[in-house]
């Protein structure tokens, strides 16, 4: 049968009719058979095309298969069940026929597809394919896979699904019958077949602990164990914050036991964790443990981080004084987990460079704050904001200020002028210097500004122009690494006038050259020393950098000396590139050491309760306040002093100033000291009480978790709720409002750890936390088969449960219909015909030159020309036979017979007729044909 997809377009056949119309009208000189058939081929040419437009389709019935395997790979699956799957869709592949398709995806916690739909005889082997799989392991999303095969499996099949699984489906917390009707409708059988789970002899389901308990508080800890029957005693460790309590014996019996730990009581003020593992070995070993945390707290709780400890107390002595309990720390102590800093309602930072923190780091305090709902300080000094390093970092996001001051600083151009003599290929433990010093700069180039520009040179005994001035940060960072070691005695005084002279074809202005070297270089030390006051006398800068013991600091410090810049010796390479980073920031002009009253945007602020005035200041760090911030106070060159804002859930202040008897030498005796900072902590922690009328609930269900917030109030209520999961990954959970008072949201636990939910009420800014702890993936919580979705599934959706491989691969219902389309067979048929009535057409003006041609062959042929090879013969003969003096006689006579000939050849040659004469008769003759 044919049909037409766009019928419309046969509208056009009326243009053949009118073609038949226009060819009998025309006279046109030709013979009448070329004339019937150049129409016949313009006719079929553009039948052909109107049908291709229409889309002329032949349609047939036949039974193809299109056949999906879902195949589960995760860890819950026996490894001898994972084989015996693969051999499986194996032998149904073999009875597929060569019409049939067929594809395999692979799926755990994502699904991956190994083999794409096609025909048996084309796709790779499966085992192989397998091999290769990154897909994680430990969660099982059933769900997800089903819904990618349904849009994978083709049109015009059969469509059929076959999955190979134990139905645990661990991710996500809808259940996979509640998308049955979802599958029914989707004209896709679905035929399940159940794999075996690994046999796991014992695992830990729960540690049962309160959530917060009063210090000094009694408080039980139950363990839910289940176990196959197979052990009938375990001996287990409790650890209390990493350290053993003496081991426990337990007998258990077949199924789930319920134990009771010893009773504990603690009296610290942080959260306190404790882990049950088990002392034995089986199949898995992840769910041999499991954890949990019990926080309490009755008093807040500072912990403040010290860039210059010494100076601590100052800052400590006065916060106590206001009720808080302060734990001072260095930098190095800073927590690297959130848990560990989640007890805390308030973190200060002062003068803390980010060279000393990690991006881990950074992002935990993002989070502490933004999701949990906590404060933080900042507090200035000549290592914080700007010269800390803060621009594009975690930390920047988090204040409210930009490490870049309203009053654009300075631009500033930099050269780095590198050291590559022979010495820098040695080795300091495991890197080699020229390693250090790469990783130096980088760190250098980092803590530009955006708009700076810098340079690289490179020297030994010639100079090396490693990077031009750019502020493509990309660029530079790149051009770096092709700094080499090489030999020689070094041409330092080349590369600081080659420095010199990069500078000075710049527009910025403030021009900067760090030279890194030991110093010793051919040539007199008078000759580096007028390089650098060559460039002092055009406004550049030279600092210098000594490294390794044989340095000649002397000369380095007189260079720095005269270039007006600073000289600093390395004596232990591995802290270039802290020095380099330092001496980058030096130039960066963030500090402001000058004498000025702070000036107070509003005194009526809480902040300012009971102070009427302020002491001067000495100093500060130049920064710019961000659009929503608050400034509270200011300085004399209106940039912020004192300014908060609110960072999602928590609050964040930064003091550009220091607490130090530096630039605030005047305020540290000043009577309000303690009162202003008490103050200021005080604007930064969360409402108190607010929450009472609202509960917080989280459960963990099938690899995420569930939660509830249930309160008193009758009208909707916006909550924002935040987790925190491990590492400081955070997730938003979108609340539903389910019924009067009651909101239900979900989240995903793909990760063991803990997570700290935060949830905020928008109304009034009242917040609650919970923490919920996931001990191992979900994946080793549970090995029972479900067969009863397995089979409900196969069920609905008119699958077989456990099919064989035949049938598998026999379609079931009625034939399908095929439609395949012939446009593009027609197209192809059209351009043909068009171009042999083209060449028909055009062939009827040349055949007069075809004729004319066969003519002029026809009279040539018919010139008799004497033969050559006989007349040579003849001479031969002649000469043989006839050795006598008349042989010139016959020679000369053949000649004169031979011009003979050659005279009357042009007569005989010569045309008939003219060329138009020919021309016409060739006509003629073709018209009469």
């Amino acid at each position: 049968m044919f049909d037409f997809h766009s019928p419309l377009y046969l509208i056009l056949l009326a243009a053949i009719p009118i073609s038949l119309l226009i060819q009998l009208r025309t006279s046109v000189v030709a013979a009448k058979w070329r004339k019937r058939t150049t129409f016949l081929l313009r006719c079929g040419a553009l039948l052909c095309a109107i049908l291709a437009l229409a889309n002329l389709q032949r349609t047939h019935t036949e039974q193809r298969l299109a056949v999906l395997f879902l195949l589960d790979i995760s860890d819950s699956i026996a490894p001898s069940q994972k084989d015996d799957a693969i051999n499986q869709i194996n032998a149904t592949i073999h009875q597929l026929k060569p019409t049939d398709q067929f594809g395999v995806i692979g799926f755990a916690q994502e699904s991956s597809v190994l083999i794409g739909m096609g025909p048996a005889n084309q796709q790779p082997s499966l085992s192989s394919v397998l091999q290769e799989s990154t897909i994680d392991q430990n969660s099982t999303d059933i769900l997800a896979s089903l819904r990618r095969s349904l849009e994978l499996l083709p049109e015009n099949y059969h469509r059929r699904i076959v999955l190979l699984t134990d139905g645990i489906h661990n991710r996500g917390s809808a259940p996979v019958t509640d998308f049955l009707p979802l599958f029914s409708a989707s004209d896709a059988e679905i035929m399940t077949i159940p794999l075996n789970t690994v046999q796991d002899a014992i695992r830990v389901q729960e540690l049962q602990l309160p959530n917060k308990v009063r210090k000094g508080q009694s408080f039980a800890i139950q363990a839910i164990i289940e176990t196959d029957g197979s052990i009938p005693t375990v001996s287990a460790t409790l650890y209390h914050n990493g350290v053993p309590i003496p081991d426990l014996e337990f007998a258990l019996q077949k199924g789930r036991n319920v134990l009771t730990l010893p009773t504990q009581k603690v009296f610290e003020d942080r959260p306190h964790t404790y882990q049950l593992k088990l002392n034995v070995s089986d199949v898995i070993l992840e769910n041999n443990q499991a954890y949990g945390v019990v926080q309490i707290q009755d008093k807040l709780y500072v912990l403040y981080a010290e860039g210059d400890l010494k100076y601590a107390d100052n800052l400590k002595e006065v916060l106590e004084e206001n009720g808080f309990v302060v734990n001072v720390i260095s930098a190095a102590e800073i927590p690297t987990e959130l848990v560990a800093l989640q007890h805390n309602d308030l973190l200060i930072l002062s003068n803390i460079p980010t060279d000393t923190l990690s991006p881990e780091q950074m992002n935990i305090i993002e989070t502490y704050v933004r999701d949990l709902g906590h404060g933080l300080v900042v507090i200035g000094g000549d290592r914080a904001f700007g010269p800390g390093g803060y621009t594009d970092t975690a930390l920047e996001r988090v204040l409210p200020v930009e490490m870049t001051p309203r009053e654009q600083k300075d631009s500033v151009a930099l050269v780095f002028v590198i050291d590559t003599s022979g010495s820098m290929a040695n080795y300091v433990g495991a890197q080699k210097k020229i390693e250090l010093a790469i990783e130096a700069i980088r760190a250098g180039i980092r803590n530009l500004n955006t708009e700076d520009q810098a340079a690289v040179l490179g020297f030994d005994v010639k100079l090396r122009d490693i990077s031009p001035l750019t502020s493509e940060r990309d660029v530079l960072i790149s051009a770096v690494g092709r700094l080499k070691p090489t030999g020689g005695t070094t041409a330092m005084g080349a590369a600081i006038v080659a420095a010199d002279k990069m500078l000075r074809t710049s527009d910025a202005k403030r021009k900067h050259i760090i030279l890194l070297s030991d110093g010793n270089s051919a040539g007199d030390a008078s000759e580096f020393i007028q390089a650098a006051k060559d460039a002092t006398d055009v406004g550049i800068v030279t600092s210098t950098i000594a490294i390794g013991d044989a340095a000649k600091e002397d000369l380095l410090k007189e260079i720095a000396k005269v270039g007006n810049g600073q000289s600093k010796y390395v004596q232990n390479i591995q802290e270039l590139p802290k020095v380099l980073v330092d001496t980058v920031r030096d130039t960066q002009n963030y500090i402001v050491q000058e004498q000025f009253q702070p000036i107070t945007t509003n005194l009526t602020m809480p902040i300012f309760e009971g102070i009427e005035t302020l002491p001067l200041l000495h100093g500060y760090v130049a920064t710019s306040e961000k659009t929503t911030a608050q400034v509270f106070i200011s300085s004399h060159k209106d940039e912020p002093v004192l300014a908060g804002w609110h960072y999602g859930l928590g609050k964040s202040i930064a003091w550009t100033s220091d607490v130090k008897p530096v630039w605030s030498k005047d305020w540290i005796p000043w009577s309000n000291f303690g009162k202003f900072w008490g103050q200021v902590v005080n604007w930064t922690l969360p409402t108190e009480g607010a929450a009472a009328d609202f509960d917080l609930i989280v459960s963990p269900r099938n690899g995420s978790a569930e939660v509830v917030i249930n309160t008193q109030q009758v009208f909707p209520t916006s909550y924002t709720v935040q987790v925190a999961g491990p590492n400081g990954k955070s997730q938003s959970v979108d609340m539903q409002h389910e019924s009067t008072g009651r909101y239900v949201g979900t989240f995903q636990m793909n990760n063991s750890g803990s997570y700290i939910v935060t949830a905020k009420r928008e109304t009034d800014g009242s917040k609650l936390m919970e923490t919920v702890t996931l001990s191992y993936p979900a994946e080793y919580a549970n090995f029972d088969v479900n067969y009863v979705m397995l089979k409900k599934l196969a069920e609905e959706t008119g699958g077989i449960y456990e099919p064989t491989a035949s049938q598998i691969a026999t379609p079931a219902g009625a034939l399908i219909e095929k439609r395949v389309s012939l446009s593009h067979t027609l197209l192809i048929i059209a351009v043909v015909l068009f171009v042999l009535e083209m060449i028909l057409r055009r062939f009827s003006v040349a055949s007069g030159y075809f004729a004319e041609l066969r003519a002029q062959l026809r009279r040539q042929s018919e010139v008799v020309m004497p033969d050559t090879l006989t007349r040579l013969n003849q001479k031969k003969s002649g000469m043989v036979t006839s050795p006598n003096p008349d042989i010139y006689t016959q020679i000369g006579t053949v000649s004169a017979r031979e011009t003979n000939i050659n005279d009357e050849a042009p007569e005989l040659a010569q045309p008939a007729e003219g060329t138009m004469t020919r021309l016409l008769a060739a006509k003629r003759r073709s018209r009469s044909q």
